[in-house]
């Protein structure tokens, strides 16, 4: 699986309507579901947590959890759903996810991590990676992470998602962690440096897609979350950048449109307003942006609402004239 860039995994964001956008730009890009506790799969419905879209790219299940034999049986419900790939969750710091003893708490305890991995790959012929950052709160030296890593290899894992910061679990919130630790991308370099058989993916901070190939070249690839999702036109050209496509990209016209159609797909009026939502970031920096927005979240009628949003395409288009 080439992992050039990748799009995070982020709650509330990574939605199946959501991936179905980026596929919309980028057919190469790998996409990461949101975090699914294993036992939100185990005690409901799989079809709830584990429905995907039928897209070109490959997409990888994140899971959340602790329980070695939970996680494994999630896993195991994968199988009849089509993902590349399955990720276990060690970097998330969330005050919530902390008190459920897993994410980015997790990497104060190597062994349960292996015994969680070691069950997900028993119950899957798919590759099972991690997702850490580069410590924890005073579980943050070098030596620390250094054999971390090498612990997890042993039992199988190849390829590591890094955000290159540590997490505070003690007093910052998951927006803080995002920002005030500081981003050490030499460490990550160091660590593919250093773990030449293994596979590494950075992540974090990362908001210029074009300017950072040449820096992270030694690396399988990136991934990006946030700026995805605030300002999705920049996948627009990912596949030439990062997987040397000749193809034309699609322009926003014919994104807004594919995205109707996808809409016009949907049953449940949730998924519909859920996927207008997603739509909001397409027209940042146009004019008449707010005015896209109001119709996104307000008028009900879609066939209404997108000749509004042509119309505000076309306006931009007139002016750049």
């Amino acid at each position: 699986m080439n992992r050039s860039f990748c799009v995070a995994p982020m709650m509330r964001r990574t939605d199946r309507h959501f991936r179905f956008l980026c596929s919309l730009f980028s057919k190469e890009a790998i996409l990461f579901t949101e975090m699914v506790h294993a036992n939100a799969i185990n005690r409901n419905s799989p079809d709830r947590f584990l429905s995907n879209i039928k897209v070109s790219n490959p997409t990888v299940l994140q899971l959340g959890g602790s329980n070695p034999e939970e996680l494994g049986k999630a896993t195991l419900a994968s199988n009849a759903y089509d993902y590349s790939e399955i990720n276990l969750n060690l970097g998330c710091p969330s005050p919530k996810v902390q008190s459920g003893n897993f994410g980015a708490i997790l990497m104060k305890d190597v062994l349960t991590v292996k015994n969680c991995l070691q069950e997900m790959m028993v119950s899957t012929n798919k590759e099972v990676t991690v997702k850490i950052r580069l410590g924890v709160d005073d579980y943050d030296t070098e030596n620390y992470l250094d054999n971390f890593i090498y612990e997890l290899s042993k039992v199988g894992v190849k390829t590591f998602y890094v955000h290159a910061r540590i997490a505070l679990l003690k007093g910052l919130g998951p927006k803080d962690n995002r920002t005030i630790p500081p981003l050490n991308y030499e460490r990550v370099l160091r660590l593919n440096s250093d773990f030449k058989n293994l596979d590494f993916v950075v992540n974090g901070g990362i908001d210029n897609f074009h300017n950072v190939k040449e820096y992270f070249k030694d690396l399988k690839g990136i991934m990006v979350g946030r700026e995805v999702y605030e300002n999705p036109i920049k996948l627009m050209d990912i596949d030439k950048i990062y997987y040397n496509s000749k193809k034309m990209p699609k322009d926003l016209f014919q994104i807004v449109d594919q995205m109707f159609h996808y809409i016009g797909s949907l049953d449940n009026k949730k998924d519909q307003e859920t996927s207008k939502h997603h739509m909001i970031n397409l027209f940042k920096g146009l004019v008449n942006a707010k005015k896209a927005r109001i119709l996104l979240l307000n008028e009900k009628n879609n066939q209404i609402l997108k000749k509004n949003l042509m119309g505000i395409l076309n306006e931009n288009l007139i002016r750049a004239a």
